[in-house]
């Protein structure tokens, strides 16, 4: 019987085998480039009876069930809008803040939208139900009327609901095929730039030093945002066909010398950082 050290070896030795020049392998003298990796699609691949196929189906389930009324109102609130519905708890709610060393209560209104209108577009991609996608545009529907820079105002994370919204777009508009998602996405991000730093920021003084100049809340877990996560989806966004703007801020946010000049010589600058 294999040990595992032994099987982890054989598996890099494999990968490492795969990962090599064709050349390697043929007699072939072709020096032409090699194509690039191409993504597999979501429906090209099928889970078979089991525990990712149970898992899959009941995350999707869950996501279906949500009340779409208690999605919103930390939207609609923050809004200034008339919010029906229970709240949802933890860290999602619009209230007074609880806190605890976790978080609390309303620490974070709304933070997730954006990852589950993802799961369900991603969902949607691979099992084309229908109840999936007629989910997604009852709450576009709901979530428009609530685009409003006042979401974004004197809030704790701003760029961080920012970027779950970018990735809930754009995979609305590839995988669940919704093409008024990158309008969405526009007026998100009219709403949303006025209260996001011009550059990737550090936590703490740095994103202090800044609130404070646009007036806005400088206690300690207001100075706590990820502005330094938003490159990969404004790239994404960009590839997607949303336009050049979403390039040109993803390369604002990359190229800075804050985070990315140090890790570029090896100087680890995100120790004890989230994401």
């Amino acid at each position: 019987m294999s040990t595992r050290r032994s099987f982890l070896k054989s598996a890099s030795l494999a990968t490492a085998a795969l990962c090599s020049t064709p050349r390697l392998f043929s007699q072939d003298t072709d020096t032409s480039p090699l194509h690039p990796l191409i993504e597999v699609p979501y429906s090209a691949v099928q889970l078979a009876p089991g525990l990712a196929q149970s898992q899959f189906e009941h995350t999707q389930s869950v996501l279906l069930s949500l009340n779409e009324d208690s999605l919103l109102k930390p939207w609609r609130l923050r809004a200034g809008l008339r919010a029906l519905g229970p709240d949802l708890g933890g860290w999602y709610d619009e209230v007074p803040l609880d806190k605890t060393p976790s978080g609390g209560h309303g620490f974070a209104p709304a933070h997730s939208f954006g990852q589950w209108i993802s799961a369900l577009s991603r969902g949607y991609a691979i099992n084309r139900d229908p109840r999936t996608r007629a989910k997604i545009d009852r709450l576009f529907d709901l979530y428009e009327p609530t685009i409003s820079g006042r979401f974004y105002a004197n809030f704790r994370f701003p760029a961080y609901v920012y970027d779950k919204m970018v990735i809930a777009l754009i995979d609305a508009h590839q995988f669940a095929e919704i093409p008024r998602a990158l309008t969405i996405l526009d007026r998100t991000t009219d709403a949303a730039l006025p209260h996001l730093p011009p550059h990737a920021l550090n936590r703490d003084e740095p994103q202090r030093q800044w609130r404070a100049s646009i007036g806005e809340d400088t206690s300690n877990d207001y100075t706590w945002d990820e502005s330094y996560t938003l490159p990969e989806n404004l790239f994404l966004a960009a590839q997607r066909g949303a336009g050049p703007r979403y390039h040109e801020l993803a390369s604002r946010y990359l190229l800075n010398q804050t985070w990315f000049d140090p890790l570029s010589e090896n100087e680890n600058v995100l120790a004890n950082h989230h994401a």
